[in-house]
């Protein structure tokens, strides 16, 4: 199984056993719905939701068979995972993917993504190379995302390059 990191345990809420989970996946529609199985850290056991509700943004979240906070305190702070073939087609990526494409711009390699961060508006990659930026992902600058060859083809990055 290729197992998909959609976010953290941050807490527990209320005694009956609830999870708080934070999680700024871009797949969250389909990921925290009833029935989902989610993973958790390096436990190979699967837990199903039975209940979630969305609560000053993080995902409160019931798993099957627990039913008081004692249950889930072990839970407390481990990455979450769900099955990645539960949630994404063949052609469909996340921006952890991207982490490590080369990014291409006239024929020419002028990074590497790094990182990213993502606000209400777009996403921007970090790319380090000869000089460092931000890359927002926008049609105005990333033209083609090669899942296959792992580069990102770009345009007018230029402008972007300040430092």
């Amino acid at each position: 199984m290729n197992k998909l990191y959609v976010g953290r345990v941050v807490g527990t809420h209320g005694i009956k056993g609830e999870i708080k989970v934070f999680s700024d996946n871009e797949y969250q529609e389909r990921i925290f719905k009833v029935g989902t199985v989610f993973y958790f850290g390096d436990l190979e056991k699967e837990y199903k939701v039975s209940q979630i509700r969305y609560h000053k943004g993080n995902y409160l979240v019931l798993l099957d068979g627990f039913n008081n906070i004692n249950d889930v305190l072990f839970l407390n702070k481990m990455n979450v995972y769900v099955d990645r073939d539960t949630v994404l087609n063949d052609n469909e990526y996340t921006f952890d993917d991207l982490i490590g494409f080369t990014v291409i711009c006239n024929d020419e390699e002028v990074g590497v993504i790094k990182d990213y961060q993502s606000n209400s508006s777009y996403t921007t990659f970090l790319v380090e190379g000869s000089k460092n930026f931000y890359l927002p992902n926008v049609e105005e600058y990333v033209v083609n995302i090669d899942l296959k060859d792992k580069k990102v083809y770009t345009k007018n990055v230029g402008e972007l390059m300040i430092w």
